[in-house]
C-alpha cells in the first residue's frame, strides 16, 4: 500500500507540472459544458444555440477522453511532461476509446436486462403498470393515489425484490467490467490498437501481473480522493457564478489528469 501512496502523490502534483497545458485543458472543458454554465447562470437560450453548443459539446468531449488517453500513453514511460494538445489525433483516439467503453459495458447491460427478467421485475413492473393503466392518463391526484393502494401487495413485493436482486447484481457486474475497462484503455493507450484493449485474456493476465489486491486497492483509493476532491468542488461551485467557472477551468481537468495519470503509472509496472 505504501507504493499505491507514492503513486497517488505523485499523480496529484502532476496537473500542477504544466499550469498553462491545465488551463488550456480547462478552457477545452468549460467551452464543452457552456449549456451547464449559461444554466447555472440563469441565461435562458433557444434551441438553436442549445443545438449548436450540443454539436461542440460533442465532438470536444471525444477530444477531452483522446486527450486524457495520451496522459495515459505518456504515463506508461512515468514521462512528468503534461503531453501536447493535438486536437485531431485527440478526437481519433476520443472515438477508439469510446468504442472500447461500448463493447465492455454492453456486455454487463445485457447480463443485468437477463437478470430483470428472470428476477421477474420487468413482469411485475408490467402487471403494476397495467393494473394502473387508465389512471395514469386521470388528472385527479386522489384517484391515482387510491389506485396506487389499489395494487396488490403481492405485485409490489415482487418488484422489490427484483430490483434488489438485479441492483445487486448490477453494481458487482459493472465494477468488474469497470476494472477491465481500466486495463484496457491502458493497452489501447500503449498498443494503440482496438483489438488489442479487446483483448480480454491478456485484460486479465495484466491485471494479475499488477495483482488483483494490489489493483483494487487502487481503485479504492482513487474513488476516495476523487470524491474528496469533488465534495471541495461542491463547495466552490455554490459560489454565485464565478464557482462553476473554476469548476469547469480546474477542477474538472485536474480530476482527469490525476486520474489518467494514476491509471498509466499503475500500468507501468506490467512488462
Amino acid at each position: 500500500m505504501t507504493e499505491l501512496f507514492d503513486l497517488f502523490k505523485e499523480a496529484l502534483k502532476y496537473p500542477t507540472n504544466d499550469y498553462k497545458a491545465l488551463l488550456i485543458f480547462g478552457v477545452i472543458f468549460l467551452i464543452a459544458n457552456l449549456y451547464s454554465v449559461f444554466t447555472a447562470w440563469g441565461i435562458e437560450l433557444d434551441s438553436v444555440v442549445i443545438g449548436l453548443l450540443s454539436i461542440i459539446s460533442i465532438i470536444l468531449y471525444f477530444v477531452t477522453e483522446g486527450y486524457a488517453l495520451s496522459v495515459v500513453r505518456e504515463s506508461l514511460d512515468l514521462i512528468d511532461e503534461i503531453p501536447a494538445f493535438n486536437i485531431i489525433a485527440n478526437f481519433v483516439d476520443g472515438l477508439k476509446l469510446f468504442l472500447i467503453q461500448i463493447a465492455y459495458y454492453i456486455i454487463p447491460t445485457i447480463l443485468v436486462l437477463i437478470v430483470g427478467w428472470l428476477s421477474g421485475t420487468f413482469y411485475a413492473l408490467f402487471n403494476i403498470v397495467e393494473y394502473l393503466g387508465q389512471d395514469f392518463t386521470s388528472t385527479s391526484l386522489n384517484t391515482t393515489t387510491i389506485s396506487f393502494n389499489a395494487v396488490p401487495q403481492e405485485y409490489w413485493s415482487a418488484l422489490a425484490i427484483g430490483l434488489v436482486i438485479t441492483a445487486i447484481f448490477a453494481m458487482i457486474l459493472f465494477i468488474i467490467f469497470g476494472l477491465l475497462l481500466g486495463i484496457a484503455e491502458c493497452r489501447l493507450a500503449k498498443y494503440d490498437s482496438i483489438g488489442e484493449a479487446l483483448n480480454i485474456r491478456e485484460v486479465i493476465e495484466d491485471i494479475k501481473k499488477i495483482g488483483i489486491g494490489r489493483y483494487i486497492g487502487w481503485y479504492i483509493l482513487l474513488f476516495v480522493i476523487t470524491m474528496i476532491i469533488s465534495f471541495v468542488l461542491g463547495f466552490i461551485n455554490a459560489i454565485p457564478y464565478i464557482g462553476v467557472l473554476i469548476g469547469f477551468l480546474v477542477g474538472t481537468p485536474f480530476i482527469t489528469l490525476f486520474g489518467s495519470r494514476a491509471l498509466g503509472a499503475l500500468y507501468s509496472d506490467v512488462e
